[in-house]
């Protein structure tokens, strides 16, 4: 190879999906990226790109060759990692895997923070609902919450804080329906309920006594995503189990209740899960740490 660096131009347009995206992603210019991805074709004697006008895709041995472009940039990308941490100052690429949700209420701006305090630190964000296989997808650290002890032997799972719910719902569906005296009285009123329309996610109360007892809401609504969930509650639709750090505004201005504050949900724990074969890098480890202190600061 006359250079290496073909193979990691390489390596980011596939990665993107496109010379276009790659363009966007990188700031190189996509006609440098065409040319020196032709270049590497022709020294290498194989086809690994096919372009038409509406399609874009890799071929068998462009797939192939994007295994080792993809292990070569990881490795370049380690070592000035090392060297940097050599100096104890984080840095490199830090991969964070997230569903929405915690994205879009917390960790975009709590990442901003870091990214800002560590220059040296690139972070990129994956969000999605879907469960991450983090060992697989390559990357460094997930954020999850989970009502039950997340153990992996290929994973670290830390705990880093808890999740509170809480039951809540608008002035004017009380005044409508009147204010529910006892968990009982919760099945007759409808609700905004988080979940799936075959899937909806059952209603958790801690008693006074400790224990935990469960009931399927009577959804008016069935949503999968808090926030919108928030906004059919304060519109009067129902009552809802939502997290009080989503709603604070809302609870502030009087636009949400909090309803049987005696029997609260119980908690769920916020894990920082990363891989183990490898220890964790100097920003992974400083990150978990802010994202901890971060966390802690919502309780």
């Amino acid at each position: 190879m006359q250079d290496l660096n073909d193979l990691a131009l390489f390596a980011s347009v596939v990665d993107a999906g496109g010379y276009s995206a790659a363009e966007r992603r990188t700031g190189i210019p996509k006609s440098r990226l065409s040319r020196r991805i032709a270049a590497l074709e022709t020294e290498l004697g194989v086809r690994l790109i096919q372009r038409t006008a509406n399609r874009f895709f890799v071929t068998e041995a462009g797939q192939r060759v994007y295994q080792h472009a993809r292990a070569i940039a990881d490795e370049a990308d380690a070592l000035a990692t090392s060297v940097a941490e050599t100096l104890g100052e984080p840095a490199g690429l830090v991969r964070v895997a997230a569903a929405p949700l915690t994205g879009e209420l917390w960790l975009a701006g709590w990442l901003g923070e870091f990214a800002v305090m560590h220059p040296k630190v690139r972070i990129a964000l994956s969000l999605s609902n879907r469960y991450v296989d983090i060992l697989a997808e390559r990357f460094d650290l997930a954020v999850r919450f989970s009502s039950h002890r997340l153990d992996n032997a290929d994973v670290v799972a830390r705990p880093i804080g808890h999740g509170h719910m809480a039951l809540l719902a608008s002035p004017a569906f009380l005044e409508a329906h009147g204010e529910p005296k006892t968990l009982d009285a919760l099945a007759e009123l409808p609700a905004v309920v988080l979940g799936s329309q075959d899937r909806p996610r059952a209603w958790t109360f801690t008693q006074s006594d400790g224990s935990e007892v469960s009931m399927t809401p009577r959804a008016r609504l069935v949503v999968n995503n808090i926030v919108a969930a928030r906004e059919a509650v304060i519109a009067g639709a129902g009552m809802a189990q939502l997290p009080p750090s989503a709603c604070r505004e809302a609870l502030a201005a009087g636009a949400l209740r909090t309803l049987l504050p005696e029997h609260t949900p119980p908690a769920t724990m916020v894990y920082a899960v990363y891989p183990s074969r490898r220890g964790a890098s100097a920003a992974v480890r400083q990150l978990v740490t802010f994202l901890e202190a971060r966390f802690q600061a919502l309780a």
